[in-house]
């Protein structure tokens, strides 16, 4: 579909635009022909609209003679042709609608005749920079499905890194629990293999519910549950309508394997890592927090799971979203900001 079709709005704008275009026809059809403001009008208006539908076919044609691909010879004589078919179309309506409106004004149509060639001309030269308008316009919208083919490739290898990220982590942690307590080893592997199930299911859409999220970030502590026991408690705080906001799949886990790895881990009773969740009206913002020991040794805090997250923010959302990092003596905070938009 034609773009400037693609609504109200953008129609409703184009013909207005045409406006301008129009009293510029107007003078210029009346002073050959010495016609009056009334009778300039009532062949102005109609000539007017007729020129503005017939510049949006350009858009077609447009499309199939691409610049760069196809020969210049065929794109002038094309357009050429297109142009003179338009202006001889333009002028039988411009003489028809002079006749016609004869009886109005006496001898319209003998008077209007000089004006002819200057219809014929303002026609083609109208339509000529309607053809440069659509390329224009096919450019900007060339340029735009590359940028978002772009976005698109960058976030499915940013969410590519995450599961082998995180499984690399975890195979690690069953291993050791295999020479302490084979059962609990065993139990982790049951419950791993139920995440890594659920987080390809939704990890092959762009956008899930934040309420799947959280579930998928559920699973994934009741992994680490079996590693830390009670040294991992949980705290929940989320307010009604977030599960309904759509987010990018994989997102709050590795925020949660961050808080464990370089929070709960480096604490001999470990902790509870706290989650708070608030809904304004086009914003979610999500709050994950933990305790940690600023005596352990120094870790990577912010490595590829923060830096993952960040990409992927920034790839879909730009400046719309963010995430910000605090450290207060003990306390680790990342807070995420990002559009809320519901699926209806």
């Amino acid at each position: 579909m034609h773009p400037l079709l693609s609504s109200r709005t953008k129609f409703f704008l184009y013909l207005t635009a045409w406006i301008p275009l129009g009293a510029l026809l107007g003078l210029v059809l009346s002073l050959p022909a010495g016609l009056g403001w009334r009778e300039t009008t009532a062949l102005t208006v109609p000539l007017s609209l007729l020129l503005a539908l017939d510049c949006l076919t350009p858009w077609y044609t447009c499309r199939f003679l691409t610049l760069g691909r196809t020969p210049i010879w065929k794109l002038l004589t094309n357009h050429l042709l297109a142009a003179v078919v338009l202006s001889g179309l333009v002028l039988l309506a411009g003489r028809a609608l002079a006749a016609s409106f004869t009886t109005f004004f006496p001898d319209l149509d003998r008077r209007f005749r000089p004006a002819l060639p200057v219809l014929a001309g303002m026609s083609i030269l109208f339509y000529l920079l309607a053809i440069a308008l659509h390329y224009v316009l096919l450019a900007v919208q060339s340029s735009q499905k590359a940028e978002v083919l772009a976005r698109e490739a960058e976030l499915k290898a940013l969410k590519s890194q995450i599961n082998p990220h995180f499984l690399f982590n975890s195979l690690n942690s069953i291993s050791a629990l295999t020479a302490v307590d084979a059962g609990r080893a065993r139990d982790m592997c049951i419950r791993l293999s139920d995440f890594l199930r659920n987080s390809l299911r939704l990890g092959e859409r762009i956008t899930i519910p934040f309420s799947e999220e959280l579930a998928l970030a559920r699973n994934y502590l009741d992994v680490e549950q079996v590693r830390f026991g009670q040294r991992l408690r949980v705290a929940q705080d989320i307010e009604e309508g977030c599960g309904d906001c759509e987010v990018p799949p994989l997102l709050v886990q590795p925020l949660v394997e961050n808080a464990i790895k370089h929070g709960i881990a480096t604490l001999v009773d470990g902790g509870e890592i706290s989650m708070l969740a608030r809904r304004s009206v086009d914003t979610l913002r999500f709050v994950i927090e933990n305790p940690f020991d600023p005596e352990a040794p120094s870790t990577r805090r912010n490595g590829i799971g923060l830096v993952n997250v960040r990409n992927r923010l920034e790839a879909r959302y730009g400046s719309a979203a963010r995430i910000e990092i605090q450290t207060e003596k003990d306390r680790y905070r990342v807070t995420l900001s990002l559009p809320c938009v519901a699926k209806r």
